[in-house]
C-alpha cells in the first residue's frame, strides 16, 4: 500500500476528511481519527439491496452519508442514510447534521463488527436519529441474505435510546415494500 500524509491530527476536523486520500472512510470520534479499509462484497451487495429497496419506496437515501456531530471534531459515516432536510447550497457539504436523517443503515462486514450495536447506536441515538437498521449476516452466514434489525429511537429514564422493533430477513423486507409499492 502507498503510504500517505495526514495533517496533524489535533488539528484535524471534520471538514478536513474530504480531501483525505480515497478510498478508504474516515470518521472523527471524539477528535480520534479512524480509518477503516473498503467494505468486503457481501457488505457491499446487501449496501446496495438496502438502498434500492429505501428508494424505490420514495426515501431519499444516500451511501456514505457524512453525519455531522455537536463538536468540529465529531462525525459519523453510516453505510446509507435517509435525508429529511437538506440545506441549500449542497455542493458545499460532505457531512449534514445528524437532525437531518430519519433512518441511518450499518451493515456489520463478516469478522469486522465495528460498533455498529453499542458506540455507533448510543451515538446516532444521541442526536435523535428516529431510526436505525443494522444489517447483519443470518446464522447460517447465507451469501444471499442478511437480517435486518429494525430499531426505533424512545426515551427511557429521560435518555434517548434505540428499542428493537423487529428482525426480519432483508429478502422478507424486500417483499413488504415491493408488495406495498404494488398496492
Amino acid at each position: 500500500m502507498a503510504g500517505f500524509f495526514l495533517p496533524p491530527i489535533e488539528d484535524l476536523d471534520v471538514e478536513d476528511l474530504a480531501s483525505l486520500p480515497k478510498p478508504y472512510r474516515y470518521e472523527l470520534r471524539e477528535g480520534n481519527l479512524v480509518v477503516t479499509a473498503p467494505a468486503t462484497y457481501w457488505h457491499k451487495i446487501m449496501c446496495r439491496r438496502v438502498l434500492t429497496l429505501l428508494h424505490a419506496a420514495g426515501h431519499n437515501v444516500s451511501i456514505d452519508p457524512g453525519l455531522r456531530g455537536d463538536r468540529p471534531r465529531d462525525n459519523r459515516v453510516p453505510d446509507l442514510g435517509v435525508v429529511t432536510r437538506l440545506p441549500a447550497d449542497l455542493a458545499t457539504f460532505s457531512n449534514l447534521p445528524a437532525s437531518s436523517f430519519s433512518l441511518v443503515v450499518e451493515i456489520v462486514s463478516e469478522g469486522a463488527a465495528n460498533g455498529e450495536y453499542t458506540d455507533k447506536a448510543a451515538w446516532y441515538a444521541a442526536h435523535g436519529i428516529p431510526e436505525y437498521w443494522i444489517v447483519d449476516r443470518t446464522p447460517d452466514h447465507a451469501e444471499d441474505d442478511a437480517f435486518v434489525l429494525v430499531h426505533r429511537l424512545l426515551l427511557a429514564g429521560g435518555e434517548p435510546v434505540y428499542g428493537r422493533e423487529r428482525n426480519v430477513l432483508l429478502s422478507e423486507l424486500e417483499s413488504e415494500y415491493s408488495d406495498a409499492a404494488a398496492n
